[in-house]
């Protein structure tokens, strides 16, 4: 019983760590237009998930599994799109030797178009926001410059690896316990 139960966590831990590996990454400064000033402290937080799988050295849009910006996660929003409301990433592209490219965003109205807004993020051109109603339109954007830093992480082993390799200790463990002679007490 026991032995059926860690191959099935050792079975599980591989399968989750084969959805890829996370990476970080931080743009610096940003030029913002609704108040004509660079902001060396302006920061825009991401992070996504995905494998090479066709072994080119880059991770295209159909690759990745997340991609958070700001902290919204504009792969997992796909599926909320409907009439109304439309989330996700449109373009995207890392290679494994540097260079990250991104499109995604959010926008949506009322069913009358009367209400709405949305949010967008092109890497390298800028970030954008907009908001509209009867009497009031609001928009910003904070653009890249050649002051805006960009840092990438190397991916980190996700929580699945650490799984798996903790499960492959104990069975290592588990066996060794199992092969070793009992000796009883005071024998040497």
């Amino acid at each position: 019983m026991l032995r059926h139960l860690c191959a099935a966590l050792l079975a599980g831990a591989c399968a989750a760590a084969q959805a890829g590996d996370t990476w970080t990454f931080t743009y610096t400064g940003f030029h913002d237009t609704g108040d004509d000033v660079f902001l060396p402290d302006h920061q825009l937080h991401g992070s996504f998930t995905g494998a090479d799988g066709n072994g080119d050295g880059i991770l295209e849009r159909l690759e990745i599994t997340s991609l958070i910006l700001n902290g919204k996660d504009f792969v997992a929003c796909e599926p909320d799109s409907n009439l109304y409301y439309r989330c996700g990433a449109e373009a995207f592209s890392y290679s494994l030797a540097g260079g990250l490219s991104f499109k995604a965003g959010e926008h949506g109205s009322d069913p009358e178009g009367w209400v709405g807004g949305g949010h967008y993020y092109i890497s390298g051109d800028g970030e954008y926001t907009y908001s509209y109603r009867p009497s009031h339109d609001e928009q910003r954007a904070w653009l890249w410059t050649d002051r805006t830093g960009l840092v990438v992480a190397s991916p980190n082993p996700e929580p699945e690896t650490w799984a798996m390799l903790a499960a492959g200790l104990a069975m290592t463990a588990w066996a060794a316990r199992r092969r070793a002679p009992h000796r009883a007490p005071g024998q040497d």
